[in-house]
């Protein structure tokens, strides 16, 4: 499997393969001020192995910061809620991976009683990790944004293309929706493979902490040794999509329950 990272014609666009005939589909999650780029080099690599993918981009998203600025939490969760069942219909499982904020949102689709059938996580995020995180209500009302958190990828040739401001308001709804679903870990049954970058200068260790103590069941953890926080565009995007497609494919050799789509 070969991931190719040139831009297309519209790099921070929606990306959808389906058609393939496959019973199981991915569906990507992309990051807080991020867009679709951040997986569609991968998504297009599994497309490409007969694999059925969908990488959405979330409101307010893949535009500008003042799109974003109108929006929160619960637009991205009801995106993304959207998208898995849509796609539930017509598969019998589906994979949700997610990057940072994404992450975030597949672990709390995991919570949901139509919750996917793996859930991969790189870098997730269950906690805003920022000395200033407690004041973000009261700061939102006095300061519109703060610096851009994107860009932290050690390949030098690769760029994410986030926003070059984080609004606050937004980053505030993500900030108290993370107390709630931390408080939900325990609910989530989901399968969950967690790869973790060993540099990562947007999300703290506690995360991976959190994961291992309140998930019912063990994540699988796995260690992408030469990226930083955007992994996915780092130098283990191969490994990234490797677990993915082994996750696809064992998920597809399991027992699956009748088709979603109808008789």
């Amino acid at each position: 499997m070969e991931i190719d990272f040139t831009l297309r014609s519209e790099p921070l666009a929606a990306y959808r393969s389906l058609g393939a005939g496959s019973p199981t589909a991915v569906l990507f999650l992309h990051g807080l001020t991020g867009s679709p780029v951040v997986w569609v080099p991968i998504a297009r690599a599994i497309a490409a192995e007969g694999l059925d993918v969908s990488v959405p981009r979330l409101p307010g998203h893949g535009t500008t910061w003042q799109d974003m600025d109108r929006t929160g939490w619960s637009d991205w969760l009801e995106a993304a809620r959207r998208e898995l069942t849509r796609l539930q219909a017509d598969h019998d499982r589906v994979i949700v991976a997610g990057l940072s904020m994404g992450g975030s949102l597949a672990l709390a689709l995991g919570t949901d009683a139509a919750a996917p059938d793996e859930i991969v996580v790189v870098n997730p995020a269950l906690y805003v990790d920022s000395p200033f995180a407690p004041l973000l209500p009261v700061l939102r009302h006095v300061m519109r944004t703060t610096a851009s958190i994107g860009g932290d990828i050690a390949h030098p040739d690769r760029d994410e293309y986030a926003y070059t401001r984080t609004p606050l308001a937004p980053l505030a709804t993500f900030h108290q929706a993370l107390k709630g679903l931390r408080e939900d870990l325990w609910k989530i049954e989901t399968p969950v493979t967690a790869m973790i970058s060993g540099e990562d200068n947007v999300v703290g260790p506690r995360t991976l902490r959190t994961l291992r103590s309140d998930l019912p069941h063990p994540a699988q953890i796995v260690a992408l040794r030469r990226s930083r926080h955007v992994a996915t565009l780092d130098f283990d995007a191969q490994t990234i999509a490797e677990v993915v497609l082994d996750r696809a494919r064992s998920a597809a050799t399991e027992s699956a329950p009748a088709h979603r789509g109808g008789e």
